[in-house]
């Protein structure tokens, strides 16, 4: 009970250093896994297993061990926010080997220890504005059952937004000499990074004085709607050409049949006729009429 104390007397001076009050909130459905048998602080496991403890003073159900809170913002750590652009946040995934301290010992081979003890951990690199994704931390050891435990904390993104890790903000806090120290960007691979208490060595005895937690922090960036696309040039306008009107046509042809042509051919000849006549007349008349003047 002493070591309890004292351990919750550290997680909470962690907590407040870093700006934040721990607090539990409901797990969402199916956020962890795998189904496990469960344990209590009164009632420990007889062997190495990792975050299936149901009443754990410090952040209650271990099966929700992955959360997520804005830096500074002096709210709780939870398992489901809305995060906004041009932020700070940071997850804290919990570990506790659950196993009695008594099966550390020689005297029971040592069952308590978990070996080659490793953590990842992922997030989305970008939301569309509404998305809801999820922060996955995931613990895995060698000669646990079972091997590998897991937990997601939820994000809806306000805005849409990309989401980066800061670069040299992952670390781990415990109550040993690992305490502080920096980890690698291989937490956010399958591969993940070695946990350990004295050193980074994978080995986690059981107990929750060698529990601890990794902390790392994520900046959202916002991201500009897509720009509208160009508008299409205006397609030429094709001058209009008006329809030439259709000359006028008669209502009725004048009649053109062989009696009309015939007239037509008497009368010219008798136009000719008369234009004969008349030069003829009109020359006699004027050689009379020269004549009779020469005689005076």
């Amino acid at each position: 009970m002493k070591r309890q104390k004292q351990w919750l007397m550290h997680l909470a001076t962690v907590a407040v250093s870093l700006g934040f009050v721990l607090g539990g909130t409901g797990t969402p459905v199916n956020a962890w896994g795998p189904e496990r048998p469960t344990y209590t602080m009164e009632h420990p496991a007889e062997k190495a297993v990792f975050n299936s403890i149901t009443d754990n003073a410090a952040i209650g159900d271990e099966r929700d061990f992955v959360r997520i809170a804005e830096v500074d913002s002096g709210k709780n750590f939870t398992s489901e926010l809305i995060i906004e652009p041009d932020k700070d946040y940071i997850v804290m995934i919990y570990y506790h080997n659950d196993a009695s301290a008594t099966f550390n010992d020689a005297a029971h081979n040592r069952v308590g220890f978990a070996e080659n003890v490793h953590m990842s951990s992922f997030f989305p690199s970008k939301l569309d504005k509404g998305e809801r994704g999820k922060v996955e931390g995931v613990i895995t050891a060698s000669n646990t059952n079972p091997t590998s435990v897991w937990d997601e904390a939820y994000i809806t993104a306000r805005e849409a937004m990309t989401l980066e890790y800061i670069e040299g903000s992952a670390v781990i806090r415990n109550q040993k000499v690992s305490d502080g120290t920096l980890l690698s960007t291989k937490l956010f691979t399958d591969e993940g990074v070695l946990l350990g208490t004295n050193s980074l060595n994978g080995l986690v005895p059981g107990c929750d004085e060698y529990a601890g937690q990794v902390f790392y922090r994520i900046h959202t960036t916002g991201v500009e709607g897509e720009p509208d696309p160009e508008p299409m040039p205006d397609e030429p306008e094709v001058p209009v050409v008006p329809d030439e009107p259709n000359p006028e046509v008669p209502e009725e042809l004048p009649t053109t049949g062989p009696a009309e042509v015939a007239l037509a051919v008497v009368v010219v000849l008798a136009i000719m006729a008369g234009g004969f006549y008349w030069y003829k007349t009109h020359k006699a008349v004027k050689k009379v009429t020269k004549r009779a003047k020469g005689r005076k």
